[in-house]
């Protein structure tokens, strides 16, 4: 055994062997003998797994999704059924926008995009103001033809293409029943379309919308309250830029709020949960609301700075504390 095993780790000793098999030939008794036992340790097959479709795709999980398509996808048949069919909990890159504009012609695609689109569960629907809205018709079918069953969906449009509503309906209809996570900047674009399964909701308000509480009533009353019945979050971005909306919240869903970004937002509104930089500690209205902080630590190597030498005040100003989390560098790091 232990002579066998020194043979086949000396690479020297290997050489010589692969020599004198191509000397001795295919047909040579000897040949055929070794050729018989590296096939009864089963030497010549490859390695278990390789060709196994749910271990390949938990793989290609962990890779670039354009490498699979534009590399791996091309190895062997059972790699690309593996790549072609497999389901990526992801949104395409947000290059893939500007590229299809490259490349459609006269409201055809390269036959690749059909299959790239369809391996993506979420979709980010970018479109900046230098985008050529003449492709967007084309873009949107095929979009509509080969994105469906989608868990998240994020619309950030700088510029909003003609019947954009239209577009939207017919992509929450292909995914109405998995869809559970929407994101969108023109919210007076949203379709009348009920998404059952939708637990977090996203909108962002900019200046256009100071003066619009009328919509954002229907928003509310219509869209939330009848359409999106199983919602368990409501997030609202910039709302600073919209004094009118925001006053219009305070006075009508004041009880409904859970966490801000600002702690000054206790002023005028009870939360569970803020966010808090101790050099903005002072008293507020609805201070004794407040069950959980995130505090910000601005620099581990000067532990004082930025308020950290008034900490221990924290339980006096919010009496019902019942945890912190610590931010630091964009990490969280929990306390009870």
């Amino acid at each position: 055994m232990d002579e066998i095993i020194s043979i086949l780790q000396n690479s020297h000793k290997m050489e010589q062997l692969i020599l004198k098999l191509k000397t001795i030939g295919e047909n040579s008794p000897q040949f055929q003998t070794f050729k018989t036992s590296i096939q009864s340790f089963h030497l010549n097959k490859p390695p278990r797994g390789l060709h196994q479709k749910n271990i390949l795709q938990h793989a290609f999980k962990y890779s670039d999704s354009r490498e699979c398509f534009d590399s791996f996808r091309l190895v062997c048949k059972s790699w690309q059924n593996s790549i072609e069919t497999i389901r990526l909990d992801i949104a395409p890159p947000i290059t893939i926008f500007p590229e299809l504009c490259h490349h459609e012609r006269h409201g055809h695609f390269p036959r690749f995009y059909i299959k790239y689109l369809k391996i993506f569960k979420n979709l980010d629907v970018r479109l900046r103001h230098n985008f050529d809205l003449t492709k967007w018709s084309s873009i949107a079918n095929l979009l509509l033809q080969n994105m469906n069953h989608l868990g998240k969906i994020r619309i950030d449009t700088e510029a909003v293409p003609f019947k954009f509503k239209i577009f939207l309906f017919y992509l929450f209809e292909n995914s109405k029943f998995t869809l559970n996570n929407l994101s969108i900047n023109c919210w007076d674009t949203l379709p009348v379309i009920a998404l059952p399964n939708l637990t977090c909701f996203s909108i962002c308000i900019y200046n256009n919308y100071n003066n619009d509480s009328g919509t954002f009533d229907y928003l509310m009353k219509t869209v939330v309250d009848v359409m999106y019945k199983d919602l368990k979050l409501f997030e609202i971005c910039h709302i600073e830029k919209s004094p009118n909306i925001l006053k219009h919240m305070i006075e009508n869903y004041q009880n409904h709020f859970v966490c801000a970004p600002e702690i000054s937002i206790l002023e005028h509104i009870p939360l569970k949960l803020s966010h808090l930089k101790l050099s903005k500690l002072a008293t507020y209205r609805y201070a004794s609301s407040i069950e959980y902080l995130i505090l910000h630590v601005k620099d581990l190597q000067v532990p004082y700075e930025d308020g950290w030498d008034y900490h221990r005040e924290i339980l006096s100003f919010f009496p019902n504390l019942k945890g912190v989390l610590f931010l630091y560098n964009r990490l969280y790091k929990p306390r009870v």
